[in-house]
């Protein structure tokens, strides 16, 4: 068996109402939102991109593994689970 990890990105659109006081720059809003400090009221999500791939051996496997929060699995339960077997 063979395993490949495929780095994507996934695209969401937000709105966002931001209240400001009637003497306040508009563009004080954009640092509101920057500094996640408001909500947004809508979201659509845009889709998923595929950034590349690569083929990895165990170590590298690990390596990736171990910079999650699935570090203290061991490798096989994590390739058992997580790394569902499919076919073309």
């Amino acid at each position: 068996m063979k395993y490949v990890i495929v780095e994507t990105v996934a695209t969401f659109h937000h709105k966002y109402l931001v209240a400001l006081e009637d003497s306040g720059d508009p563009a004080w809003a954009l640092d509101f939102v920057t500094c996640e400090e408001i909500d947004d009221f809508d979201q659509k999500y845009l889709g998923e991109h595929i950034l590349g791939y690569k083929e990895v051996n165990d170590e590298e496997l690990t390596q990736a593994k171990n910079a999650t929060f699935y570090k203290e699995w061991e490798l096989e339960k994590f390739k058992s689970i997580i790394g569902e077997r499919h076919e073309p």
